[in-house]
Parts: structure tokens; sequence; C-alpha cells
């Protein structure tokens, strides 16, 4: 059984519509909006002081959207795995 799965029966005992419900929202992809509000949490979170604020029109900054990317899908993996 999956992480997902058995958080879904946990939280929504007996309740199979909620069940599944839990388990979508938590299996979609994320929205552009999402990725971009993680990368800018990892930037900020990871920056020395002396670097710049977030700037997203930034190309540098790709390189977090790609991170931010990679760490939504292993976790996804991670909670979809049996």
């Amino acid at each position: 059984m999956s992480i997902i799965n058995s958080e879904a029966e946990h939280v929504y005992k007996g309740n199979v519509l909620m069940q599944e419900a839990y388990i979508a929202g938590a299996s979609r992809q994320p929205t552009e909006e999402e990725i971009e509000a993680g990368a800018k949490a990892f930037y900020e979170a990871l920056k020395p002081d002396s670097y710049p604020q977030w700037d997203s029109d930034c190309a540098l900054r790709a390189e977090y959207y790609d991170a931010m990317r990679l760490a939504v899908k292993a976790m996804q993996g991670k909670a979809t795995e049996e």
C-alpha cells in the first residue's frame, strides 16, 4: 500500500469517495504557480545574505524551478510507490 493510500484510509476511514478525492489531489501535477512558489522558497532559504532577493524574471532562477520540479516528482514518486 502506498503512503497516499494509507493516509487516505487513515484520515477518511470508511468514506471511499473522500479517500479517492484525497488520492487524486495528492497525486496531481503541481501548477506552475506552485512550482514558482516552491522555487522561491528554496532560493530564499538557501541564498547567502549577500544575494539579491528573488526575481522570477531572472534567467538564473531556472535552476530553482528545475530543482523544485525534481523535488515534487521525488515526493510524489515516494508517496505513490507500493
